[in-house]
C-alpha cells in the first residue's frame, strides 16, 4: 500500500498529502490511531489532503453525477422551478454567484442540506440553516443524490472520529454534536470561460467557514490551493479520491491548530464541468470552545463561539459583499447599454 500511495503522490503537487483513511473504518485500534495521525499531519501542516479508500461506492458516486447533469441540461424553466429561497435550498442560476472583480463566477448549482422535514422543531421554531429540500420532479435524482450525501456524510464523521484521536480525544468528542447538523452539499456545474462577464476565476480566494469540507472534483479540475509560500498550486483531481480541507470552525475549535487554507476555483479549459462539496458543519448551537480541547486559559486565541451564529455572520457577510458587487454590475451594464443607444 505504501507503494500505491507513494505512486499516487507522484501525479498531485507535494504540498498536499495523499492519505489512505481505511484505518478509520478497521477495528484495530493501532490501525485507527495510524490513519488519525496522518490526517492530523496533514490538517496541522496544510489544511488539506487527498482521501482515499474512503469506502464511498463508486457506483453511487457516479450514479450522483449522472442525475446532476441531466438536471442541469434540463431547460431552464424546470430548473427554475425549484429555485432557491432565503433557507438556500434548491436552483442557484449563474447570477447568483458573482466574483469580487464584478464578473460572475460562472457557475450555477442545486444547494441541499442534512434532511429534515416541516414538522421538524427546529424548522417549526424557525432556526436558521433548518429547511426541507427542495427537489425537483426529475425521476431518480433525489434517490440518487440523497445516497450520494448519505456515504459521503458517513465518511465525513470518520474524519471527524480521525481528528478525536489524534487530539487525544474520546472518539465522539465531535460527532457528537452533530445529531441535527448543519451539513450542507453544493452539486456545482462550472460553465466554462467563454461569454460576457465571465470571470477566470470559477470561484474567488476563499477559506471555508465551518469545519470540514468533503469535496469530490471531476477529472477536468480547476482547484487550486494557497502554498505556504503564497503561490497556488493546483490540486489536481486524483481519481477514486476525496479533497479534504479544514474550514474557520475547526481551525477556531483547535486554536488555530488545524490550518483553514486559503484556495480557489479557476477555469482551466473552457468546458464545463462538476463539483460536489459536502460542508460538515455540527448541530447550530454547538459551542466552538478551545479549552475543550484542554487548552490553557493563557493560551486561548479564539474566543467560544456558537457555530450557527459564527456561520450566520459569514454567510451574512459573504451575501452582503455579492449584494454590492451584482448591483454594481447592473449598474454598469444599464450606463453600457445607454451609451451603445446614443
Amino acid at each position: 500500500m505504501a507503494a500505491g500511495l507513494s505512486a499516487l503522490q507522484q501525479s498531485v503537487p507535494a504540498g498536499i498529502p495523499v492519505v489512505d483513511v481505511a484505518g478509520l473504518y478497521s477495528s484495530d485500534p493501532v490501525a485507527q490511531k495510524a490513519a488519525a495521525a496522518r490526517i492530523g499531519a496533514a490538517c496541522d501542516d496544510i489544511g488539506f489532503f487527498y482521501a482515499v479508500n474512503h469506502n464511498v461506492p463508486v457506483e453511487i458516486i457516479d450514479r450522483a453525477v449522472a442525475m446532476a447533469d441531466t438536471f442541469f441540461h434540463l431547460p431552464e424553466q424546470e430548473r427554475l422551478k425549484v429555485k432557491a429561497d432565503s433557507n438556500n435550498r434548491g436552483y442557484r442560476d449563474v447570477w447568483d454567484s458573482v466574483h469580487r472583480n464584478g464578473k460572475t463566477n460562472a457557475r450555477d448549482s442545486f444547494d441541499l442540506g442534512f434532511p429534515v422535514t416541516e414538522d421538524d422543531p427546529e424548522v417549526k421554531a424557525g432556526t436558521p440553516l433548518y429547511a426541507p429540500n427542495n427537489w425537483p420532479e426529475l425521476p431518480g435524482f433525489r434517490e440518487a443524490i440523497e445516497t450520494y450525501y448519505g456515504e459521503t456524510y458517513k465518511l465525513g464523521m470518520k474524519i471527524l472520529e480521525g481528528f478525536a484521536l489524534y487530539l487525544g480525544q474520546p472518539v465522539d468528542f465531535f460527532t457528537r454534536h452533530f445529531t441535527k447538523p448543519v451539513a450542507d452539499m453544493v452539486i456545482n456545474h462550472y460553465l466554462g470561460n467563454a461569454g460576457l462577464h465571465i470571470s477566470d476565476q470559477a470561484s474567488g480566494p476563499h477559506t471555508d467557514h465551518g469545519i470540514v469540507t468533503i469535496l469530490w472534483q471531476d477529472s477536468l479540475g480547476g482547484l487550486e490551493v494557497m502554498g505556504k509560500d503564497g503561490n497556488w498550486m493546483q490540486a489536481a483531481p486524483l481519481r477514486g479520491s476525496f479533497v479534504i480541507n479544514i474550514g474557520e470552525l475547526m481551525k477556531r475549535w483547535t486554536n488555530g491548530r488545524f490550518k483553514a487554507t486559503v484556495h480557489r476555483v479557476v477555469h482551466l479549459r473552457d468546458m464545463p464541468r462538476y463539483s460536489m462539496p459536502l460542508f460538515c458543519n455540527p448541530n447550530f448551537r454547538t459551542i466552538v470552545d478551545p479549552r475543550d480541547l484542554g487548552v490553557p486559559e493563557s493560551e486561548v486565541q479564539y474566543p467560544p463561539v456558537q457555530s450557527g451564529e459564527f456561520l450566520l455572520s459569514r454567510f451574512k457577510a459573504t451575501r452582503k459583499l455579492w449584494g454590492a458587487e451584482k448591483r454594481s454590475m447592473v449598474s454598469n451594464d444599464d450606463k453600457l447599454i445607454e451609451a451603445a443607444a446614443q
